[in-house]
């Protein structure tokens, strides 16, 4: 398998998983009743970058089209760091002063969540803003040695 195949089942696999995260917080976790409508609308917005990035790394992956390579790097960049803004809301609103002011006036009382998830899902995050940090790097390395 080429490098090109393997980063595109990177990008595929980073965005099923928030993909299925996401759906799985509205459904399962009864996010739809509970959560704030705010909060449903930029969760259905990272739904919707997550699946344009699953489509177009699914093109560059089958393709191997450098136009879809550059689009799906951008939603994956897109993705992590609108993901890690929602997860920044999530810690603020677990930990911070204004506790579940991201969750409905009725469920606030009695929304409770297990510190290691809050933990985990910003350790997670961070992580992710660190790759692509890393990606962007080796591209504009990988440019400049190019020139």
């Amino acid at each position: 398998m080429n490098k090109q195949k393997l980063y595109s089942l990177v990008l595929i696999l980073g965005a099923s998983i928030l993909l299925f995260r996401t759906i799985r917080l509205l459904t399962i976790e009864n996010g739809w009743n509970t959560l704030a409508d705010w909060v449903i609308a930029l969760t259905f917005f990272e739904m919707a970058i997550d699946i344009l990035c699953i489509i177009f790394s699914s093109h560059w992956l089958f393709r191997n089209a450098n136009s879809s390579k550059s689009i799906a790097l951008h939603l994956g960049a897109y993705a992590a760091f609108f993901h890690a803004f929602r997860v920044f809301i999530y810690v603020l609103g677990r930990t911070g002063p204004w506790i579940n002011f991201d969750v409905k006036p009725e469920f606030r009382s009695t929304h409770n969540v297990n510190m290691f998830w809050i933990y985990f899902a910003a350790i997670l995050s961070i992580l992710g803003i660190l790759g692509v940090i890393i990606i962007w790097l080796n591209i504009s390395r990988t440019k400049r040695k190019n020139k």
